[in-house]
């Protein structure tokens, strides 16, 4: 069995690099993830083969990059601050900041929650 630190290094290096397909094997069946966005609201997605077959959106970027920033871990949880960026379909530039917690149990992560801010359309004075 693999620590919390081993696990969360290997999820963010798969994500940051949008291996999709090998992040979803990091997920238990049951899953439940969800997501808090300043630019869509609240989703919940559950199961394995929903986030497989989440859609971010029309006006998401194709392929997102990602900046991990401070990681903490606290037993089976791990919290990871993340900044993201890509450009959009119509060409605009997407950035993006985000905290997502892990909640793992026999190498898999059983719950995630997400709290994603989208940036680009906001200017100094927005804060």
């Amino acid at each position: 069995m693999a620590t919390t630190r081993e696990l969360i290094t290997k999820v963010n290096q798969i994500f940051g690099e949008n291996r999709m397909d090998e992040f979803i094997d990091f997920l238990s069946d049951d899953i439940i993830w969800e997501m808090f966005s300043s630019s869509t609201g609240h989703t919940t997605l559950r199961g394995k083969e929903e986030i497989s077959n989440m859609d971010g959106g029309e006006n998401m970027p194709e392929r997102m990059y990602f900046q991990f920033g401070t990681i903490i871990i606290e037993g089976d949880k791990a919290s990871v601050e993340c900044t993201s960026s890509g450009v959009r379909p119509d060409g605009s530039q997407y950035s993006g900041a985000s905290c997502d917690i892990y909640h793992f149990s026999n190498d898999k992560i059983v719950r995630m929650v997400s709290y994603v801010i989208d940036n680009s359309t906001k200017s100094p004075s927005d804060y």
